[in-house]
């Protein structure tokens, strides 16, 4: 019936306690009100809509592919005769059941025709004539519906993206395989003969209703538990950020105790031998993109760039951090070729200019991650492999051109978008590179960990040093810094995920703005996918094109129509989440009591609690990917090129899954839960450090944003439920 108030060790009265958030909760009636709140708004919702996705259109109807197993169809109920008998026993059809009773007579209501025309001869006057119908049956092209701006889908709803010259059908051992338990029903792909060899795209379904239902009770309940115990800690803030282990007192493990690898990590061929393979690799994919077929499902360079490694890339930095940029091509070859050396240690000839240190140091990787993913979405990159290639020979030239201009590597730590994505999800990584004993960096006098020792080790790439770094965001694992440091003070570690985020760290613009953009980009990319996206834009192409603002009518229904409208729907899509950011860190700071904390300082701190929602709500979209795509590159191993090779036997495996759709959605469902419950952490303890121990300027903060990411939470739910394009080029 009533909150108790848990008081600190040693407090002599109840006096001690006036500042703890809880008072605020004394007798319950706050804590009552808003689960009642909560829970009444949740029901409603649940009583009130339904969370999958409606068909856009009839023509979707079928679209839906599931496991065989869950879609299996129940036995259908017999059916109950109930034809009227006859009377008199008449039986005319000889079936025993009685003639059926006379029908009443039929009235006539045809209108009199005018002018006493009667051309039938029956003495009703002609009707009058009826108004012309507009027919508005969509063409259809063999089986195949297009609508007013050319945009084709087969009878069950797959969108092709580009005709080809020859037809392709799905292969009878492919069916037998499906109907046997492959990931999806064969009976969704009846009208395959019909698509082209170019590539297309089919749904996939989203989390269905009883699933999402747990995991809003989840984040509503988790959500409840962990403010009311708000105010248990006696400071949440974490520790100074100076950088002892007792200062920063999370877990950790460390690996480079094991002689073998610390004499392996101060070898200089530690890194390139990691490096080469994936050179190797790039090249050839290069290669592929080039002269390889063109269409996109049979050619190696698309599916691995976009389906397997950008999806995988994720997955990767949440338990290695920056373990890419320690292997990443696009800096390895100009980095060799103007070294003359894969080992050596020598001095590259550059103009050695000081990259511009204005506000936005990072601008240039915010705006080409934006255009990357309009890119992938828009111009759908991931369906020619010839772009593949040509961006990755861009991402190699602008990385020369930086090492020729600038000094060190300032590709790695403002222009390169993976980098910098990778940086920021980086702060949850689980691997890092610290130093061990605080002390001995603040006696030492060389800094040879960010300087470099000539015959020994690189200076550092990103210009880090050792003594002060408490975060993952800069620091590329190179391994330079262990292999210049005089006092083997460097240690590489497993540590607990997070440690970044819920430690003091440094907070600057244009991070603020880069994880921001990670966070909209991150639900975006869902939203782009999900049949809803599909008909606002064809509805906002036909409104733009028939009311011809400004003379644009004829430009988007043209060829590039559809282009010009999701760009436009992206570039709102990334304002208004920002506006609605800004507005929620004026509402804090009315909220809070405190005048002197700005709005800018809201809204560079909280930025950073963004992130692990964004983190794990992009784990839990990938998810699906990663269990499914694989099977594409265990076709394309056999045949790169897609020249009709199969060197391993298996260009012809039918896609299958890892796992069951339904462990699948369930680790979505624990991803977003867990992401949320981070978030609240992370925001309760960016709270504390903001207003400086202010209880209850901070406790009054931490519930709007709580509510916030409530809200966000929920809108990663909403995009799982929906049932969601995926390209499966040539099935």
């Amino acid at each position: 019936m009533r909150l108790p108030i848990v008081p600190s060790e040693g407090a002599a009265s109840t006096s001690e306690h006036e500042d703890d958030p809880l008072a605020l909760l004394r007798g319950g009636r706050f804590a009552r009100a808003f689960a009642l709140i909560l829970g009444v708004l949740g029901l409603v919702w649940m009583v009130a809509h339904e969370v999958r996705a409606e068909s856009p259109g009839a023509e979707l109807e079928l679209i839906e592919k599931v496991h065989t197993a869950v879609r299996a169809t129940p036995p259908m109920p017999p059916v109950e005769d109930i034809t009227p008998e006859r009377p008199d026993g008449e039986d005319p059809s000889g079936d025993g059941v009685g003639a059926a009773p006379p029908m009443p007579p039929v009235e006539d209501i045809t209108p009199e025709r005018p002018d006493g025309e009667d051309p039938s001869g029956d003495g009703v006057g002609a009707a009058p004539p009826m108004p012309p119908v507009e027919d508005i049956t969509p063409e259809r092209e063999d089986g195949v519906t297009v609508d007013r701006f050319g945009q084709k889908r087969t009878a069950s709803g797959a969108l092709i993206l580009e005709d080809g010259e020859t037809e392709r059908g799905l292969p009878q051992a492919t069916i037998t395989t499906l109907d046997e338990g492959g990931f999806f029903d064969p009976t969704a792909f009846d009208d395959a003969e019909k698509v082209k060899t170019k590539a297309y795209v089919h749904l996939m379904p989203g989390l269905p209703n009883e699933v999402v239902y747990v995991g809003l009770g989840l984040i509503l309940l988790l959500s409840f538990v962990l403010f009311e115990r708000y105010g248990k800690r006696k400071d949440p803030r974490g520790t100074g950020g100076g950088g002892t282990r007792d200062q920063r007192p999370y877990w950790r493990f460390e690996l480079t105790r094991f002689a073998w690898l610390r004499r392996a990590m101060k070898s200089r061929w530690f890194q390139p031998a990691f490096q080469l393979p994936v050179v190797i690799g790039f090249v050839g994919v290069v290669v592929a993109g080039l002269v390889g077929s063109q269409e996109p499902g049979r050619n190696i360079a698309p599916v691995l760039t976009w389906n397997i490694w950008w999806i995988g890339l994720i997955f990767l930095v949440m338990f290695a951090g920056n373990l890419w940029c320690f292997m990443c091509p696009w800096t390895a070859i100009p980095d060799w070729i103007m070294r003359g050396s894969l080992v050596a240690v020598r001095k590259i000839k550059t103009l050695g200019l000081s990259y511009p240190r204005f506000r936005l140091w990072m601008w240039p990787a915010i705006v080409l991650f934006a255009f990357v993913t309009w890119l992938e979405l828009a111009y759908d990159a991931a369906n020619r492999p010839w772009l593949t290639s040509m961006f990755a020979i861009f991402m190699v030239a602008l990385a020369w051109l930086c090492l020729v201009l600038f000094d060190r590597k300032a590709m790695c730590r403002y222009v390169c978008f993976v980098g910098r994505v990778s940086g920021q999800y980086s702060t949850m990584g689980m691997l890092e590179l610290r130093r061990r004993d605080n002390e001995v960096c603040r006696t030492c006098t060389t800094s040879d960990c960010v300087h470099g020792r000539e015959g020994v080790g690189h200076a550092c790439p990103t210009s880090e040093y050792m003594g002060a770094m408490n975060d993952n965001q800069y620091c590329t694992l190179c391994t330079e810094c262990v292999k210049s440091c005089p006092h083997d003070n460097i240690a590489l570690n497993v540590r607990s995920s997070g440690a970044d985020l819920l430690h003091p760290h440094r907070a600057k613009i244009d991070e603020a703005y880069m994880a921001i953009l990670v966070f909209i980009v991150s639900a975006f990319h869902g939203a782009a996918m999900i049949p809803a996206w599909k008909q606002a834009e064809t509805e906002l192409r036909g409104w733009l094109a028939d009311h011809n603002l400004l003379g644009t009518g004829a430009l988007f229904g043209g060829s590039d129509g559809g282009v010009l409208t999701f760009t436009l729907m992206m570039l709102a899509c990334i304002a208004a989440p920002g506006l609605c950011y800004w507005l929620l860190c004026a509402a804090m700071r009315l909220a809070s009591g405190r005048p002197d904390v700005s709005i800018r300082k809201l809204f560079i701190r909280f930025a950073y609690t963004l992130l692990p929602i964004a983190l794990f709500y992009h784990l839990a979209h990938n998810t699906t990917h990663v269990f499914w795509e694989w099977s594409k590159l265990r076709r394309l191993i056999s045949d790169p090129l897609g020249w009709g090779t199969d060197y391993f036997g298996t260009a012809q495996a039918p896609l299958t899954s890892l796992w069951t759709p339904e462990t699948i959605w369930y680790l979505q469902v624990a991803l977003v839960v867990i992401g949320h419950a981070y978030g609240i952490f992370v925001a309760q303890r960016e709270a504390f450090r903001v207003y400086d121990g202010d209880r209850k300027a901070s406790f009054r903060v931490h519930l709007v944003m709580i509510v916030a990411m409530i809200a966000m939470s929920l809108l990663s739910l909403w995009l799982l439920a929906q049932p969601m394009y995926m390209r499966t080029a040539d099935i």
